[in-house]
């Protein structure tokens, strides 16, 4: 490629997406008062502006590792408005879609079940701006954004660049190498200790009764907190247990086999009992989806077993994760006593609001934007509960739907897949996506980063599973 190919003038199409780069930088920045980590975050931001100009998967690259590190370096960076980059990339590169290949794109890839339902949720929580309970519009856009904003742009822009095998390659390279820095970084605060700002962190009202439990520390590594951290190592562990059965070459193979090790590790010392789900669950999706019975028999008698030892002996009843996840069999436990009467409050209020509070009227931002609500001052320890609060019945049926749906049609791809290697890779992910749906009950997993944008590419990859690897727009 020469110069002159690379230098071309500028189109007006460039000029429209640079501008409207300039302001959302400008936004984003407009309250940072040390000059030198502005610039020093701003030359960044623009590197990979560029890069993504240049090739739009760029995008998702950056975008997993915002995923996983923005939160944790608002600890560090509080002037930054860094839980804002992951909006930012992905307008960024929504808007690079639309001015540099607008007239090139095919369509046809958002022509499926998935993103069909996907599309429909977005437009449901559109409609939300006139629920009668809503307390503000300002409210519903932040609140917005995690429940359906992202999972809307990443699967409509996926399904339309995300077309082949070393795609999913890097995807997986990029989310296990992260998830490995966090249980190591995990470690080190449990081994070593925190650091001046995670015991600020620490300080904060809600955050020391969660995570210091008679005397031990929950780890969070650099995640939104421990809950968080727990379930997204619970997922990779599995994901990455899953591929290294099937891996034939032995790089590959013990590359997946250490990100297990160190996930699960990762997992035990979250503290987080809810995560056993996860592995719980996809296993069993993957035992059935293989359909090779004698290993289904075998991983079920194994599966028993675990569960004996956990729920009617004391073995490594002296080991603090292994106490930890003990409790989570035990109905009788406190904390899952408070759960059941915090679903039964809010049953009652759902009785004469069937279509809930509306967006934005619980948890973090009720408590932001209508505090002293019934709402902002209900605990949501569940995704679904979460969904059922500020939807209604209504909207929790239609959610509940779309899940079904997205893993039905998943399943019934995969079964359809013919190459061997790529039915097992979707396997995997598909199981790992399973067991996050089901452990959402007991957390609020799917909303939350990495694990949202983990899930949302793997669902890409699960749509698009017969489709041409050859498509347009790569």
């Amino acid at each position: 490629m020469t110069l002159a190919a690379i230098y071309q003038p500028a189109k007006i199409k460039d000029w429209l997406l640079l501008g409207a780069v300039s302001l959302l930088v400008g936004f984003a920045f407009y309250k940072v008062d040390s000059l030198p980590i502005l610039f020093i975050v701003l030359a960044a931001f623009i590197l990979g502006i560029l890069s993504i100009t240049r090739n739009l998967k760029y995008g998702f690259y950056l975008l997993l590792y915002s995923s996983f590190f923005s939160v944790g370096l608002t600890r560090y960076l509080p002037g930054l408005p860094l839980g804002l980059l992951n909006d930012f990339l992905l307008v960024i590169m929504f808007l690079v879609m639309f001015f540099q290949k607008f007239k090139d794109i095919s369509w046809k890839p958002l022509h499926n079940a998935i993103f069909l339902v996907v599309a429909g949720w977005m437009v449901l929580n559109i409609m939300e701006i006139v629920n009668p309970e809503s307390r503000s519009i300002e409210a519903w856009f932040y609140a917005m954004r995690g429940v359906s904003l992202y999972f809307f742009l990443t699967v409509l822009m996926g399904m339309m660049y995300l077309n082949h095998d070393r795609d999913f390659h890097w995807f997986i390279k990029i989310w296990f190498v992260c998830s490995i820095i966090g249980s190591l970084w995990g470690l080190k605060q449990l081994y070593i200790g925190l650091d001046e700002f995670e015991k600020a962190w620490l300080s904060v009202p809600g955050n020391l009764s969660t995570h210091v439990l008679f005397g031990k520390l929950r780890v969070f590594s650099f995640y939104s907190d421990a809950g968080q951290f727990g379930a997204s190592q619970a997922h990779t562990s599995l994901v990455a247990g899953l591929l290294a059965t099937k891996e034939k070459r032995t790089g590959r193979k013990l590359f997946y086999l250490f990100t297990f090790v160190m996930c699960l590790l990762g997992m035990l010392i979250s503290g987080t009992r809810g995560a056993i789900a996860i592995p719980v669950i996809g296993i069993f999706s993957y035992f059935l989806l293989i359909r090779n019975w004698r290993i289904v028999i075998v991983g079920g008698i194994i599966a028993i077993g675990i569960f004996v030892v956990l729920k009617y002996t004391s073995i490594g009843q002296g080991i603090y994760q292994i106490n930890r996840l003990r409790t989570a069999l035990n109905p009788n436990d406190a904390s899952f006593q408070v759960r059941l009467d915090n679903q039964a409050r809010l049953a009652k209020y759902l009785n004469s609001h069937p279509f809930g509070g509306g967006i934005g009227s619980a948890g973090y931002w009720g408590q932001r934007f209508s505090p002293n609500t019934f709402l902002a001052n209900l605990a949501l320890d569940s995704w679904y509960v979460r969904i059922a609060a500020e939807f209604g019945y209504f909207g929790l049926f239609i959610y509940l739907g779309i899940v079904i749906t997205i893993l039905v049609r998943s399943a019934l791809n995969i079964l359809r897949v013919m190459d061997e290697a790529k039915r097992n890779q979707l396997i995997a992910i598909f199981s790992g996506l399973s067991g996050i749906m089901v452990a959402s009950y007991t957390n609020q997993v799917f909303g939350q980063m990495p694990t949202g944008i983990l899930i949302y590419i793997s669902i890409v990859f699960l749509a698009k599973a017969l489709t041409d690897e050859k498509a347009t727009t790569a």
